[in-house]
């Protein structure tokens, strides 16, 4: 009997764990062992790639209820055996556009696509888009240059998000500072510093949760260049555009708003203007710090008086 019972539990366990050998991982198996890993792996054309994932950080970001495969779907069964089903049509088309600046893996990069159509639809005609599908750029911008890593990217409302309104300066300026990108791509290097010496940009540096920053005018996803006429940055667009927070907004308004460079008289103004600030500021300060210092002379004097 006893046989009989061992044969069968045997058997049952057979059929649970053969399934099981052959289905697809769960975060969970992943993290066992890419939570432990250092170092990393050298992919083709020389590149690095990390191995380490950070476990409690990814189930803190907005993926963190993921499993690993709903993007690495080339990686869809374990140890990375290859796909369990052939790759949809439009990650494919993305994943093949992005191979060339993609240093990990191309196929999980463009899965986003699956759950953020509409965002990816606006990014296609998007000048940041066209660069990378159409004119093949390896520097163009994709999802993660902006959004950072799909392990621990987090809610937008998020301090620690990339894209978070006081962050998003900082990301944007990662391309838009860079000298060669600006050559390249004929803008001005100076756009983010003009930006920051504006009233907009001062408003932000001070945390007004109401101040615009670059997405406010330029948007996000759907990004055009200045020059294409459908931009909200272009000509007549703007008045329109700085029209949602400013009602009424003229020529002469929106013409005062820009990334030009700043004029020299404008540069000088600003220059005497805090000089003469701080030298108020001082001559207050050295006022009171004298009259202090008479009146502690006069009591002291007065004292000896007295007792003389």
């Amino acid at each position: 009997m006893r046989i009989w019972q061992g044969a069968l539990m045997l058997l049952l366990c057979s059929l649970v764990l053969v399934p099981a050998a052959n289905a697809a991982p769960d975060a969970k198996a992943c993290l066992a062992c890419h939570a432990s890993m250092q170092g990393s792996v050298e992919k083709e054309k020389g590149v690095l790639v990390d191995l380490n994932v950070d476990a409690d950080k990814f189930s803190k970001s907005v993926h963190g209820s993921f499993n690993c495969v709903d993007c690495h779907l080339s990686m869809a069964s374990q140890p990375h055996k290859g796909p369990a089903a052939p790759v949809d049509k439009t990650v494919q088309e993305l994943a093949n556009a992005i191979s060339p600046k993609s240093k990990v893996d191309p196929v999980a990069q463009a899965a986003c696509v699956s759950c953020h159509p509409d965002p990816y639809n606006a990014y296609k005609a998007s000048v940041h888009g066209r660069n990378v599908m159409v004119k093949k750029s390896s520097d163009g911008p994709v999802c993660t240059s902006c959004h950072g890593s799909p392990h621990y990217i987090q809610a937008r409302p998020s301090k620690e998000s990339k894209v978070y309104l006081f962050n998003i300066v900082e990301t944007c300026g990662k391309c838009h500072e860079e000298k060669f990108m600006a050559e390249k791509y004929g803008f001005s290097p100076l756009v983010m510093e003009r930006y920051l010496e504006s009233f907009h940009g001062r408003k932000l540096k001070l945390g007004h949760i109401g101040a615009p920053s670059c997405a406010s005018c330029h948007g996000s996803h759907g990004i055009l260049s200045a020059k294409d006429p459908k931009s909200p940055v272009y000509g007549e667009n703007k008045k329109k555009t700085c029209g949602k927070c400013h009602p009424g907004a003229t020529d002469k308004f929106v013409a005062a708003i820009t990334h030009k460079p700043l004029h020299p008289i404008a540069h000088f103004a600003e220059i005497g203007l805090i000089i003469l600030t701080v030298g108020t500021f001082m001559f207050i300060i050295i006022h009171v710090l004298l009259d202090i210092f008479a009146d502690i002379r006069d009591r002291l004097f007065r004292k000896g008086d007295h007792h003389g």
